[in-house]
């Protein structure tokens, strides 16, 4: 069974034929879905995904992007989602261009950083343009005991061996599968085979060769990506990962 570590089936763009895309999924052999909200109003949809569909792994968290639009009551919100069964995150930091203020992300995702600690969840983040100060945000507030993973990770070996010493895993998706990304390649074929996870980041980041939104099914060619990279089978190999790190969840 493949583990998607990372995806958003509460997104409209998958939405609107759910049923077809975990039909996909589970024909192509992926069976549990690391669903990760990323603003307060999506939040109950994904702990409703995780009542009603099997395998949905609920996750809730500000992503950097919509730190700007959270209530005031957000915290208490938040530890409500965990209480109901989420993960944490997506939490992170994005210094894009027009992106939030950057105080503001630290600040929203060292409260997180917090919570998940105080709550024994694992932690999903998201960095880009950041991974410095995401990884003085956890230098100095503690990454919890049920650890976490950077998701999407692309960056060179260097930056991998920075989160890695942090104790967190980092999940590969669509990017390792393009012929020119030699330094998310040359970062998978880096990682302790213990330390990766494999994800799709549905319905954004498709591999190579998919047009349109991606999907979960869309896992198996990530996987077979990352087996030819290091030479193993790369997609049992990231389910037992998942399964050490999110066991709470997956049996």
């Amino acid at each position: 069974m493949l583990v998607d570590a990372h995806c958003h089936l509460q997104d409209p763009r998958l939405a609107a034929d759910l049923e077809g895309v975990l039909a996909r999924a589970r024909a192509a052999g992926v069976g549990a879905f690391v669903v990760c909200g990323t603003r307060e109003a999506d939040w109950g949809a994904v702990l409703d995904l995780a009542r009603t569909r099997a395998g949905v792994i609920p996750f809730a968290g500000l992503h950097p992007w919509h730190v700007a639009e959270a209530s005031p009551g957000w915290e208490p919100a938040l530890v409500a989602a965990f209480h109901a069964g989420a993960g944490a995150g997506e939490a992170g930091l994005d210094f894009s261009e027009g992106r939030p203020d950057r105080d503001l992300q630290e600040a929203v995702l060292a409260a997180q950083v917090r919570l998940a600690a105080a709550h024994g969840l694992p932690l999903a983040l998201h960095a880009v343009k950041a991974a410095d100060r995401l990884a003085a945000v956890l230098r100095r507030v503690g990454l919890g005991r049920a650890g976490g993973y950077v998701h999407a990770f692309s960056g060179a070996p260097e930056v991998a061996r920075t989160y890695l010493d942090l104790g967190l895993h980092l999940s590969f998706g669509g990017a390792i599968t393009r012929p020119g990304a030699t330094r998310a390649q040359a970062a998978l074929a880096f990682v302790p085979r213990d330390r990766y996870l494999l994800e799709t980041d549905a319905p954004d980041l498709a591999p190579a060769g998919v047009t349109g939104p991606n999907e979960p099914a869309h896992l198996a060619l990530i996987a077979a990506a990352a087996g030819r990279i290091r030479g193993e089978d790369a997609g049992a190999r990231a389910a037992d990962n998942a399964r050490t790190l999110l066991g709470r969840w997956l049996a």
